[in-house]
């Protein structure tokens, strides 16, 4: 992204709202953090992000105008919580960041190990409370995919830094305590210090997904946690495919459970169908002056005769008669004392509905 200069656009006669709007980047702050403050502003900037922060504000003018419009043209909002930002005095920061929740365009950032305010609690903070002014810093990395995925219209993507965190934290823990104790009381505090860390309620999923991952406190891979919760609930097949991906996985005895307590129902369903029989209509000796005339007799009795060879269908409980019909292949007409006696070969033409039974195994949720 092009870093934009104040004074450039102000030269070309275009005004300062025109220029707040070329800001994507809204950083909402309380003055007492505007060192640190302006060590993020850098940062970003570096890193190739427009940024608009109060020091922008152009004098002789409205700085609540100023201020509301270069928050209106935002594509991102970055609220900083600390101490004062989340203390009495602000008010302005916490109605800046509502507004940027309801456009969903907010990114939180700690600089203080605080609670964010009452509304924001669901919403993740990037945790930069240790964060040195390092632009390979895990956590300033993580806010950087934030923004672009803000910028760009996707969700945010889940962060990184927290489970790198672990890991070191988890690697110097093994470490410390096998210099400290014995290999079995080792391996029962690695095990109870797992375990609580990897069922923590903090950083979730991504914790446990490492555990799972370290093989930690039996906990299942992200690949198993992802297929476990996107499987279709109720399907026996999805829970045998489960069991197969994942042999050994955390979830194959809960998968287990629900195939062994699978329920299986009958639907009756009638559906539809024509089924054709082999038809023969004889002339009869019935004598008629023209062949037209014989012709329409022997389709009246052609009719009745198929109707008989239908109703056979419905001397079952597979089938229900709908209609019948005749179709013609080939006349027969023959001369005869009288006049002329037609018949023809040709089919019966069933309209029928047939009987299924459809069995449907449940497997529960």
């Amino acid at each position: 992204m092009v870093k934009y200069n104040p004074t450039e656009y102000r030269g070309n006669g275009m005004t300062e709202t025109a220029h707040e709007s070329m800001y994507e980047i809204f950083i909402s702050y309380k003055r007492e953090d505007e060192t640190r403050v302006a060590q993020l502003a850098l940062a970003l900037q570096d890193a190739g992000h427009s940024v608009w922060w109060d020091r922008h504000l152009a004098a002789g003018e409205s700085w609540h105008a100023q201020i509301r419009a270069a928050l209106d043209a935002a594509k991102c909002v970055i609220v900083v919580w600390t101490q004062e930002s989340v203390g009495p005095g602000g008010d302005f920061v916490r109605d800046e960041a509502m507004q940027a929740k309801r456009r969903g365009i907010l990114i939180p950032v700690m600089l203080d190990k605080v609670d964010p305010p009452l509304g924001f609690g669901e919403i993740q903070s990037i945790d930069l409370s240790h964060w040195k002014d390092n632009p390979r810093d895990p956590f300033f990395r993580d806010l950087c995919d934030a923004i672009t995925a803000k910028l760009e219209g996707r969700p945010v993507p889940p962060a990184k830094a927290p489970m790198s965190r672990l890991v070191r934290r988890l690697a110097w823990s093994g470490f410390a305590s096998m210099m400290g104790a014995g290999s079995i009381t080792i391996g029962f505090n690695l095990f109870s210090v797992n375990d609580q860390m990897c069922t923590t309620s903090f950083f979730q999923p991504q914790i446990s997904d490492l555990c799972g991952a370290l093989g930690l406190s039996n906990r299942p891979t992200r690949e198993e946690r992802i297929a476990w919760e996107n499987r279709e609930r109720g399907s026996c097949v999805a829970l045998r495919t489960h069991i197969e991906q994942f042999p050994q996985g955390f979830h194959r005895s809960e998968a287990a459970d629900l195939l062994t307590a699978r329920r299986i129902t009958q639907t009756e369903t009638w559906i539809p169908a024509i089924r054709e029989l082999t038809l023969f209509v004889t002339h009869g000796g019935e004598a008629h002056a023209d062949q037209s005339a014989a012709q329409a007799a022997a389709t009246m009795r052609a009719q009745t005769r198929a109707g008989q060879l239908c109703k056979g269908f419905a001397a079952t409980n597979t089938f229900r008669l709908i209609s019948s019909a005749s179709t013609l292949q080939v006349w027969h007409c023959n001369a005869v004392t009288g006049g002329i006696a037609c018949g023809f070969e040709g089919d019966a033409v069933c309209e029928v509905e047939e009987r299924h039974i459809v069995e449907t195994e449940n497997c529960g949720n």
